[in-house]
């Protein structure tokens, strides 16, 4: 279809081109291009003439290749999911993804009339992330195979808990990227349950010749969505008492599907949520004292001594 709409735009152009000529801005043989005129002339009744002093092709009439019509905001829309493919570097979908925003370009090349630098002035559909030190292309393309033959994997793997390289076997399921690193969550063989692995802390990743089944009961939105941020595993009911400053951005987001808010006295905001209970204390000491856990008790506890030991960090007896 993009061919035939520049095939199209050539001809327009009134420069009255031949087979030669079209097959070369097409990049295509010469059969191919009389293939094309034939389609535009069959299928879509193109008003396409020979003229035979010029040497060359042209329309009778005014026509158009029939297109479904875009309002600017899908336009746009395909423009921005196209954009996406900064966060698809160095893995395999980052070609087909430069190709897809290369057949926009052709089909739409001036949406809202602006040019692309203009474009990318106005909106971004991605959000600045971190980017791993390690170059995990290779073990993309691997895990990427390994999910679509449905074989399981070897590796070495990084334990950062432990600081620990183990070998592990893992049936993959699904790949995603959380704040610009790369994961794949799967049956960890070792552990016996879903876990999820860093492509840049995998080494050695080779594909296995056993084969298995994704169970009928995995969803990978569910899965994902059921981590607070990305911790998954271990979790608790956590209440949280925002005061008055720090409420009025909690409560303008869906921080998780569970969270549940209650307005206090003086603007004051109860935030419950089910998480993990170390990746929420994580959470809550970044606000500092805008936030203070009230349950669970154990929480509570292991935030105060967290305190604690900051405080004994940053006395001027520590320096």
């Amino acid at each position: 279809m993009v061919h035939l709409y520049r095939l199209c735009q050539e001809i327009k152009k009134g420069s009255y081109p031949n087979v030669a000529a079209l097959a070369q801005k097409l990049e295509v043989s010469h059969r191919t291009v009389d293939r094309y005129l034939e389609m535009l002339r069959d299928d879509f009744g193109a008003p396409i003439e020979f003229d035979r002093k010029r040497g060359g092709y042209y329309f009778s009439e005014k026509w158009s290749l029939p297109f479904p019509e875009f309002t600017e905001g899908e336009v746009l829309s395909l423009f921005l999911l196209a954009k996406l493919i900064r966060q698809f570097e160095r893995t395999p979908l980052e070609r087909p993804l430069r190709s897809l925003r290369r057949k926009l370009e052709r089909f739409f090349p001036n949406p809202l009339k602006l040019n692309s630098r203009e474009f990318e002035m106005m909106v971004s559909p991605y959000i600045s992330v971190l980017r791993s030190q390690v170059e995990v292309g290779k073990v993309f393309e691997t895990i990427f195979t390994a999910i679509q033959k449905r074989r399981r994997i070897r590796m070495n793997y990084l334990s950062l808990s432990s600081g620990e390289k183990r070998l592990r076997e893992v049936e993959p399921y699904h790949l995603y990227n959380f704040e610009g690193v790369w994961y794949v969550c799967g049956f960890c063989l070792l552990r016996k349950e879903l876990r999820d692995f860093a492509l840049d802390r995998m080494e050695e990743v080779e594909i296995l010749p056993e084969r298995f089944t994704i169970p009928p009961d995995f969803h990978p939105e569910e899965y994902i969505a059921s981590a607070f941020r990305m911790f998954r595993g271990e979790s608790c009911w956590v209440v949280i008492r925002f005061d008055a400053y720090q409420a009025r951005w909690i409560r303008e987001r869906i921080w998780h599907p569970t969270q549940k808010l209650e307005e206090l006295p003086d603007g004051e905001l109860l935030f419950t949520v089910e998480a993990n209970p170390q990746e929420i204390k994580r959470w809550v000491l970044s606000y500092g004292s805008h936030a203070e856990v009230l349950e669970p008790p154990f929480l509570r506890k292991e935030v105060e001594e967290e305190i604690q030991k900051m405080c004994t960090r940053y006395s001027p007896q520590a320096q």
